[in-house]
């Protein structure tokens, strides 16, 4: 092994080392951006789609609660007895879609959530009429009737929006294991070469010193 003596093995070892830099030096920059998209993963299931998720519960609560309340009323009477909690819940609706609307929708949403507005728009108009005085009672009937069917429309929207969010929701998921799989990856690929290096350093290095120890031994003989 005369080839592990020579002053060559110098710029071996150097290079060696370099190598080793470089490959920890592109690895951090590696983990850097994976922990990056993991933050904006988490960030996006949070903000757009346990958000939205939550936005969805609370709409289906309140059009079933007003829904009860309607169903209720037997006369416009009844319904004027209900119109200020009903105009509570008509506010806190807005409010809600109006939050829902500032997330981020994948093109689905925008339908569903655009196909929602005016199902919830339309229910509004026709509880207007359940509140006019002049109103005909079987005219009250057919609002409250028409109401009904303006709810049912509407939860199924909520319905399609919840579906978007597991669909949406899992995409993100499988992203993030996708990401981690990848950096464990790389994490055995730069345990390995820092082994294969190590070993090869300690050869060199080793046989260096065995080397310069051989010429003392020979030169003290001399």
């Amino acid at each position: 092994m005369k080839w592990a003596y020579s002053i060559k093995n110098r710029m071996t070892i150097a290079i060696l080392l370099m190598v080793v830099f470089v490959s920890v030096f592109v690895k951090n920059i590696l983990d850097e951006e994976h922990v990056s998209d993991l933050s904006s993963s988490c960030a996006t299931i949070y903000e757009d789609r346990l958000l939205p998720e939550s936005y969805i519960y609370h709409l289906s609560e309140y059009l079933y609660k007003k829904q009860m309340m309607i169903d209720a009323c037997q006369t416009q009477l009844d319904y004027a007895n209900i119109s200020d909690k009903n105009i509570h819940y008509n506010s806190k609706i807005d409010s809600i879609l109006s939050d829902f609307e500032a997330t981020y929708l994948t093109k689905d949403e925008e339908i569903y959530l655009t196909d929602l507005k005016k199902n919830v728009n339309e229910l509004y108009h026709v509880e207007a009429r359940l509140g006019q005085y002049a109103v005909l009672p079987e005219d009250f009937q057919q609002a409250k009737q028409k109401s009904d069917q303006l709810i049912s429309l509407a939860s199924n929207n909520l319905n399609q929006l919840s579906e978007v969010q597991l669909t949406v929701g899992k995409q993100l998921n499988d992203d993030s294991k996708r990401i981690m799989a990848g950096s464990a990856i790389l994490t055995k690929f730069e345990t390995v070469i820092l082994i294969v290096l190590g070993i090869l350093i300690n050869a060199l290095v080793f046989g260096v010193i065995s080397s310069r120890s051989k010429i003392k031994q020979t030169a003290h003989l001399n």
